[in-house]
């Protein structure tokens, strides 16, 4: 079992594809060298979702445990591995106050919500703790981002039209980590290109 950890400082696809193959061949051959000592290898596995979605050959390989494969996040947008439209998992959250003085409109999404993970802040672009955006989706406000985040609720600053919101009104919060964030929720409501939930989701949470 590998996970290449260090795929998240690569910056371009040939980085991306020569550390996946790295991985792989590390990973498959650790795997002969037990069978070749007389050991039952029936699982050979790998994971990261940049070098598995950067990989050109998997060959080997039995599972791919890439975390946050199938939803990306402000991270994975950073390194290529996505694109920004390409977010599927966002947290909804309601403006429950204004504070025109410094700005800012506070979110029920703090850091029980978004999670106090900054692994933006060593990439090209700090999301803080996440970007702000319209209730369905859209970035409507511009580059808006969650800048200071407490237990319970968080700050939204930046951007254009943040302060036209009235308290109730609905916005997403696009993730810096995808894996964290979802972890503290017990379940998905899933949309499909409306605000309608078409199915809901049950997570298994928890070691």
């Amino acid at each position: 079992m590998t996970h290449a950890g260090h795929s998240y400082a690569g910056r371009s696809a040939a980085e991306m594809a020569r550390i996946a193959e790295t991985e792989r061949a590390g990973v498959t051959g650790a795997a002969e060298r037990l069978r070749a000592a007389g050991h039952r290898v029936g699982i050979v596995s790998l994971g990261s979702s940049p070098t598995v979605l950067y990989a050109e050959r998997l060959d080997g390989v039995t599972e791919v445990r890439a975390g946050v494969y199938m939803f990306g996040d402000l991270l994975q947008m950073q390194l290529g591995v996505h694109e920004p439209e390409d977010i599927a998992l966002t947290v909804l959250a309601s403006v429950t106050g204004r504070k025109p003085e410094r700005q800012a409109v506070l979110l029920d999404a703090g850091a029980l919500a978004l999670s106090k993970d900054r692994s933006t802040q060593a990439a090209p672009r700090d999301y803080q703790f996440g970007r702000v955006l319209g209730a369905d989706g859209t970035p409507c406000f511009g580059e808006a981002l969650v800048v200071r985040t407490h237990q319970e609720h968080g700050e939204a600053r930046g951007g254009e039209g943040l302060l036209d919101l009235h308290l109730g009104d609905l916005v997403r919060v696009a993730p810096n980590h995808a894996c964290l964030t979802a972890a503290a929720f017990d379940r998905y409501h899933v949309v499909d290109g409306s605000r309608q939930v078409v199915a809901v989701w049950n997570r298994i949470n928890g070691w």
